[in-house]
Formats: C-alpha cells, structure tokens, sequence
C-alpha cells in the first residue's frame, strides 16, 4: 500500500471517529434537559450514541455521585484509538517508521487521553472553589453536576481538611494542586521517556 494512501486512511479514521465523538457529546448534553424521546432528533441521537454507550455501560460504568460519566469514558477511549490509528499511519506511511512506533505511539495517546481527563477534571474543581465563595443554590443543576462528580475524589480528604476564610474550598485547591504536580512531574516525564523511546523506530510528527 503506497505511504499516501496510509496516511489518507490514518485521517479519515480519525475525521469519522471525530464525527461520531461529537454525537457522543451532543447526545450527552441533551440528556440533561429531560429531553421528549418521542422526538425525531432525539430518537436519532439515541440510534446513533446508545448502541456504543450500552455497550461500554457493560463493561465498565462509569458514575460519580449518582451521574453517569459513560459517555465521557467512552469519549476518552475513542479519542485514543482515533489519535493511536491517525498518528500511525502518519509516522509509517508519511515518514517511513517502523511498525513498532505503535508502541511508543500507544503510550503517548494514553498519557494525552489521561491529561485530558486531568484536566476535565481540574476545570471542576476549579469551579467548585468559586461555588464555594459565591454559594449558589444548591438546586441549580450545574451545581448538582460539579458536586456530584466531584464529592466522590474529595471525600477522602473531608475530615482531614477544614474550611478556609469566606467558606473556601481547602479541599478542591488542595486537589488542584495535586492534578498540576501530577500533570507536570508524572505525565509530562512519561510523555518525554515515550517520546524518546519512539526515536528509536523513527518517530515523525505528532500532528
């Protein structure tokens, strides 16, 4: 198989993956309004999404305090095969790599897919301190939504860590420091040693 056609099949992998991990969100979000299933587009959603988000429930349900995080598990889990599929087709067929930089490749799309979820995660928090000084209604579902997925990563620390000055969050700023320590002396090490690693077989682009 000629090298552009690799990388042509790597890209629309990666574009219909794309595609597919959008209606993944779009359904997700919908959900949250209580939508009317009788709904032509919400019955499309649901034909299109449900089938891959069953399956995955399955497997492996993902829920934080009474939310079901599926589609966000799901979501991860299509961005690294997209990413792994598109980068190496680009690096075998565009650069003439080894086929072994799949390895090192598999490696990278991990760490990317766990800072992603990292960094998910940092902007709850994030707002959960600012709910803290501002004190929304309790009843208000974006409210519901932060703290119930982030309650569960913070239960942990609830007696260890009290409340700051104005009712600050001590807790949620304790955990953002430790998501940016680990971003930056775990993940970016791995991410530099795999990098390095796929030298060996010839490492191109990673765009």
């Amino acid at each position: 198989m000629e090298s552009k056609t690799i990388v042509l099949i790597g890209y629309a992998f990666w574009l219909v993956v794309t595609i597919y991990i959008w209606v993944i969100v779009l359904a997700a979000l919908v959900s949250w309004f209580s939508p009317d299933r009788g709904s032509p587009f919400v019955r499309f959603l649901d034909r299109l999404a449900n089938p891959a988000l069953n399956l995955v429930r399955r497997v492996c349900r993902l829920t934080f305090g009474g939310l079901d995080f599926t589609p966000l598990l799901l979501i991860l889990f299509l961005y690294f095969i997209a990413m792994l599929v598109r980068l190496s087709c680009l690096n075998i067929g565009g650069f003439g790599s080894d086929a072994f930089v799949i390895f090192p490749l598999a490696v990278i799309c991990l760490v990317e897919m766990v800072k992603s979820l990292c960094w998910f995660i940092f902007i709850l928090m994030a707002v959960r301190v600012i709910m803290s000084l501002i004190r929304p209604s309790p009843y208000n579902p974006l409210v519901l939504i932060v703290y119930g997925a982030t309650e569960p990563l913070l239960s942990p620390l609830k007696d260890l860590v009290p409340k700051g000055p104005w009712n600050l969050d001590l807790k949620a700023i304790l955990f953002l420091a430790f998501l940016l320590l680990f971003d930056v002396f775990v993940l970016d090490n791995i991410l530099k040693v795999s990098l390095n690693w796929g030298q060996t077989y010839g490492l191109g682009s990673l765009r």
